[in-house]
């Protein structure tokens, strides 16, 4: 099996979702999203979301992580 044609090694740039907790003033509040990127084989991809997994064999897959791509800013193929 020539693993990068079926499942491409892929850069995924994307703004993450962000949690804080305790007391803040409502003025310090905001800010940008934090930058995530993620760098996996594409083994799926659907109008909501890619699917990158860290580890593949001929037949299964391992480490899964879905995206949504409303959250991705950028993909590129390694």
């Amino acid at each position: 099996m020539k693993y990068n044609d079926l499942f491409p090694v892929v850069l995924i740039t994307w703004e993450d979702a962000e949690t804080d907790h305790g007391w803040e003033e409502h003025e310090s509040i905001g800010g940008d999203l934090p930058i995530a990127y993620t760098i996996g084989f594409l083994v799926k991809e659907t109008k909501g979301y890619y699917l990158v997994a860290s580890t593949i064999t001929e037949d299964s897959n391992n480490g899964r992580f879905k995206i949504p791509k409303s959250m991705v800013t950028s993909m590129k193929r390694l």
